[in-house]
């Protein structure tokens, strides 16, 4: 039997890999450990469509709505790191025509170049949007030091700090509608925040993500459902979905790499292990996007959504190097297998590629290094004086 156009594809770019690490060009050669010569070929070949989907006529990576793909800036950051400086100039580029999209009176990111529009009657500036964003500022930031990039980043965690944040410890899911908290919206939020903060040394965000955890896990957690949404009574409204569970896992995760908190590692692998148990395909591969559905009357909606799987299987990957779980990492790659497909440039393919870099990414990549949080500074209010009252003219003597 012949070998198929893909098993030729994917030897041929393994081999170009391992040739060029060689001579000094393009990526290394994989590591002993988790990353196999496939692995390596897989990526390069997501990566190719993913920088060919670039169009600086408008403005990068961008959607066809015209939003840019944090995937894909984040991607092209991961590339310049290892030392491809045109990855690396397309990514800045993007981040800087992402400026447009700046509300710079209130702060934060509108979704789309529509919601700029005066015409329109309203506009989104949503929490997970917002969060991406900062995340790739983030990152962006600690390569190299941008002025435009630093403040646009500082706008944004002053919106977050306004408008998003709950005193008791959540973020909400945009500055209008309801104040419900969404798992999906917190994950998002929380690794961008902790991201943030392990960068900053900043320990105040980082006691305000604590909380967040503690807030969520006692408030949307169910035994047998995982992550739910909640309404303001407390009543679930949806069933256990893939993207709830995966954003919270993953932040979780990211707040146990950079904190060292116990009940953080424990809530990643809980989530981790709802999530292999209940929403795995064992015979075609990926993730089911809900579980337990009929249960609320809702009928199975699509089988294996692309965009949540490819965030799932970034999931397991970097739990199953960070915890050598050789189990997890075999199930993400079920998933890469069964879902990916090599057809056209396609900016979607971005997460897919990061997952399969997490297989060899250094320390502190794609898992917030741990940080040295300084002390909290309390500050003591100054103790209250009382005034003594003035005395009265009396009526009748002389006054001077």
């Amino acid at each position: 039997m012949r070998p198929s156009t893909s098993a030729w594809l994917l030897a041929v770019l393994a081999l170009a890999g391992v040739a060029s690490a060689a001579f000094g060009r393009g990526p290394a050669a994989p590591e002993p450990g988790f990353a196999t010569l496939q692995d390596h070929a897989r990526y390069e070949s997501l990566s190719a469509q993913v920088m060919a989907a670039f169009d600086s006529s408008r403005g990068g990576f961008v959607g066809r709505d015209g939003a840019p793909v944090e995937g894909a800036i984040e991607l092209a950051l991961a590339r310049g790191r290892d030392g491809d400086a045109l990855a690396l100039a397309r990514a800045r580029q993007s981040l800087h025509a992402m400026h447009a999209l700046m509300d710079t009176v209130a702060g934060g990111y509108v979704t789309t170049p529509r919601d700029m529009d005066p015409r329109e009657t309203r506009f989104e500036k949503l929490t997970s949007v917002n969060a991406r964003r900062l995340e790739v500022l983030t990152i962006a930031l600690a390569m190299e030091r941008d002025p435009v990039l630093e403040r646009d980043a500082k706008r944004v965690l002053e919106y977050f700090d306004r408008l998003l944040t709950d005193p008791r410890g959540g973020f909400y899911n945009g500055q209008l509608g309801s104040r419900e908290f969404e798992p999906e919206a917190n994950g998002v939020a929380l690794q961008a925040w902790v991201r943030w903060a392990a960068a900053h040394d900043d320990a105040r965000r980082r006691a305000f993500a604590w909380r967040n955890t503690d807030m969520l896990w006692n408030t949307c957690r169910e035994e047998d459902l995982g992550m739910v949404r909640r309404d303001l009574w407390g009543t679930i409204h949806d069933p256990s979905i893939l993207s709830d569970q995966v954003e919270m896992a993953r932040g979780c995760l990211f707040l146990f790499s950079a904190a060292g908190r116990d009940s953080d590692g424990l809530r990643a692998a809980a989530l981790v292990r709802h999530l292999r148990v209940h929403f795995e395909d064992e015979r075609k591969g990926g993730f089911r996007e809900e579980y337990a559905y009929e249960r609320f009357g809702h009928a199975h909606r699509a089988s294996r959504p692309a965009d949540d799987n490819a965030r799932a299987a970034r999931l397991l990957i970097e739990y199953g190097v960070a915890n050598a779980d050789t189990s997890a990492i075999a199930s993400a790659r079920g998933a890469i297998a069964s879902v990916v497909r090599d057809a056209r440039p396609r900016l979607e393919t971005a997460e897919w590629a990061l997952a399969l870099r997490a297989l060899w990414a250094p320390p502190g990549d794609a898992l917030p290094a741990r940080a040295r949080f300084a002390a909290v500074e309390v500050v003591k209010a100054p103790p209250r004086t009382r005034l003594k009252p003035k005395p009265r003219p009396v009526a009748g003597r002389n006054r001077r």
